[in-house]
C-alpha cells in the first residue's frame, strides 16, 4: 500500500537459492509507492548501501528497463474438459481471446528471424560421413541419459553411505555449469526429511576448491567453482548425495584439523598428485562388485549400458582421430530450433482421476481417504513434517508412487515439468490433524497438533469439504455408488463445530 517513505534496508536480497543485487524492476515496483495520492506533495526513497557496489550494479538499478508484464494464463486438463462440453465454446476459442495468445503472437516475427538464422547456422556446419556421426552422437546421448540413471541408485543412502569414509574422492557436479571437480569426504551428517518422513537426509561435508569470491562472501552466498585464471581456495561445503556424480575408489590422507589453510593445502596438492598418476581419470567403486547393488531395475540399466557401449566401440567412427570435434559439430547442428509452445500444465485432476480409477480409495477408510485429499488443498508454508502412523504412511506413500508415475510420462510427452517438484507440491503436513478432526477431536486439540495458524486449518478444512462435494460428483458420473457415499460421509463428518460456523462471533 502507498505510504510517505520506502526505506530499502540492504541492496542485496535472497530469492530461494542466492544473495543477489536488487533488479531494476523490483526497484521501481516498491519506490513507486512512495507518497500518498493527495496527501503528500512528493514521496521518499531511503536506500541503505551496506557494501561496495559497482557503478554499472547502480546504474542498471535506477536506470534499468522494469519486468516485463508476461500472461500467467494457464489451459489445465480440468478447463480444457469442462469447455468441451459446451457445445458453443472449445478450447481453441478461449486461447484465441487470451491476452497469453495475443502476447506469444506478437512475439512470432522475431522468433521467426532467430529460427531462420539458427537453422543458417546449421546448414553452414558441414560434417564428413554424417549418418555415421549422428547414429554416434545418438547412441553417446542414450549412455549419458542411463548413466544418470545409474546415478540414482548409486547415491541412493542404503548403498552408498558406507562408503563415505574420511579422505574418499568424490567429484561434486551441481547442475549442468557448476562443476567443482575431486574433492575429499570429512563428514557426512543424517538428518530428518521434513518433506518425506519416510526418508532421511544426507549431508556431506566435502573439501572443495571454490572461487576466492564466494568464500570470501561466505555464508552469506552459496560456494562456487574457481572460474578460469582463480587458483580457488580449499573449503569444506556441505553437499547433498544427488550431487556426489561420482565416487571415487581412491582415498587421501586427511589432517585431523582442516581449520588452518596449510592443511587444507595439504590435501589438495594430494588431490593434484593423485590425478596426475591417473591421468586417464580416476577409478571409480564399481556399482555392482564395489558397492554390491543387486536391484533388479539396477542390472537392466546395466545391460542396456553394456549394449550401447558394444554398438560404440563397433562404429566406425570410435577410433576417428578427429571424432571429438566431429562430434562437437553434430551436437552443435542438433540444437533445438523451436517456437514457444503451448505446454497443457498437469494439475491435481490428473492424479486424482488416476487415484480414482486404480480403485485407491476402494479400501481406505473414510478418514483416511479425508486424510489423503487434504494433500491436494494444503498450499500453507510448514516447517516440520508431521511423524504419520502407518495409517496415514500408507496411503501416502501410494499417492506419491502414482504422482511420480504421472510425472514421467508427462515428461516423455515432452510436457514442461519437474518429477519431484510435481510430487512435492502435494503437501501432507497437515494429514494427521485432518484425520483427527474427522474422528471427531475437538478443535481445540487439532490446533495443539500442530504450529500452523488455526485460520489456515480453518481454510484447508473448507476447502476440502469442496473438494469432497467434487469427488461425490465425480463417482456419482462413474457409476461408484459405494465411493460416492464414502465421500459423502467425509462431507457430514468434517462439516461441523467452529470451523463451518457462519460467524465467529458465537
Amino acid at each position: 500500500m502507498p505510504a510517505r517513505t520506502v526505506v530499502f534496508t540492504s541492496a542485496r536480497k535472497f530469492d530461494g537459492k542466492e544473495f543477489r543485487w536488487i533488479r531494476s524492476g523490483e526497484y521501481i515496483q516498491m519506490s513507486g509507492r512512495a507518497g500518498r495520492r493527495g496527501i503528500d506533495d512528493r514521496g521518499i526513497v531511503m536506500f541503505m548501501v551496506d557494501e561496495k557496489m559497482d557503478s554499472s550494479v547502480g546504474r542498471e538499478l535506477l536506470k534499468g528497463k522494469p519486468d516485463p508484464l508476461n500472461s500467467a494464463f494457464r489451459l489445465t486438463y480440468n478447463m480444457a474438459l469442462n469447455l468441451l462440453r459446451v457445445e458453443e465454446i472449445n478450447p481453441e476459442y478461449m486461447l484465441e481471446r487470451s491476452f497469453f495468445l495475443f502476447q506469444n503472437n506478437s512475439s512470432i516475427p522475431s522468433l521467426e528471424k532467430k529460427v531462420k538464422e539458427l537453422e543458417g547456422r546449421r546448414d553452414r556446419v558441414v560434417i564428413e560421413n554424417e549418418d555415421q556421426i549422428t547414429n554416434y552422437y545418438r547412441i553417446r546421448q542414450q549412455l549419458h541419459r542411463l548413466e544418470g540413471e545409474m546415478q540414482t541408485f548409486v547415491t541412493k543412502p542404503k548403498y552408498c553411505v558406507p562408503f563415505l569414509q574420511p579422505g574418499r574422492l568424490v567429484k561434486v557436479e551441481h547442475g549442468d555449469e557448476e562443476d567443482f571437480g575431486w574433492g575429499a569426504v570429512v563428514n557426512f551428517q543424517k538428518k530428518a526429511n521434513q518433506k518425506m518422513q519416510s526418508e532421511a537426509v544426507y549431508a556431506v561435508e566435502v573439501l572443495l576448491c571454490c572461487s576466492t569470491d564466494s568464500c570470501k562472501r561466505a555464508p552469506k552466498e552459496p560456494p562456487k567453482p574457481p572460474p578460469s585464471g582463480d587458483r580457488g581456495e580449499m573449503q569444506v561445503v556441505p553437499v547433498l548425495l544427488p550431487h556426489l556424480t561420482k565416487l571415487s575408489s581412491v582415498r587421501v590422507y586427511l589432517p585431523k584439523d582442516l581449520r588452518p589453510l596449510q592443511n587444507r593445502k595439504v590435501v589438495r596438492t594430494a588431490i593434484e598428485e593423485v590425478q596426475k598418476r591417473f591421468p586417464d581419470g580416476l577409478p571409480f567403486l564399481n556399482p555392482v562388485k564395489d558397492m554390491h547393488i543387486s536391484d533388479d531395475e539396477f542390472r537392466k540399466i546395466v545391460q542396456k549400458v553394456e549394449a550401447l557401449e558394444k554398438r560404440l566401440l563397433a562404429s566406425p567412427v570410435h577410433k576417428n582421430p578427429q571424432l571429438e570435434t566431429l562430434y562437437n559439430l553434430c551436437q552443435k547442428k542438433a540444437e533445438p530450433l523451436f517456437l514457444l509452445p503451448l505446454h497443457l500444465h498437469s494439475g491435481d485432476e490428473l492424479l486424482l482421476t488416476e487415484l480414482m480409477f486404480n480403485g485407491a480409495f476402494n479400501d481406505l477408510t473414510v478418514e483416511q481417504c479425508v486424510a489423503l485429499l487434504s494433500c491436494f488443498v494444503f498450499q500453507e508454508r510448514a516447517d516440520a513434517m508431521p511423524k504419520l502412523s502407518d495409517e496415514l504412511a500408507g496411503p501416502l506413500k501410494m499417492m506419491q508412487d502414482t504422482a511420480r508415475r504421472i510425472a514421467r510420462i508427462s515428461i516423455e510427452a515432452k510436457l514442461d515439468m519437474e518429477e519431484e517438484a510435481y510430487v512435492e507440491s502435494f503437501r501432507p503436513h497437515i494429514m494427521d490433524v485432518v484425520h483427527a478432526w474427522v474422528s471427531g477431536a475437538p478443535f481445540s486439540q487439532i490446533c495443539k497438533m500442530t504450529d500452523i495458524m488455526e485460520g489456515s486449518v480453518i481454510r484447508c478444512i473448507r476447502r476440502l469439504a469442496e473438494l469432497l462435494r467434487q469427488m461425490c460428483q465425480a463417482a456419482k458420473a462413474i457409476g461408484n455408488t459405494e465411493l460416492e457415499n464414502k465421500f459423502s460421509q467425509g462431507i457430514m463428518k468434517i462439516r461441523r463445530d467452529i470451523v463451518f460456523a457462519a460467524s465467529l462471533y458465537l
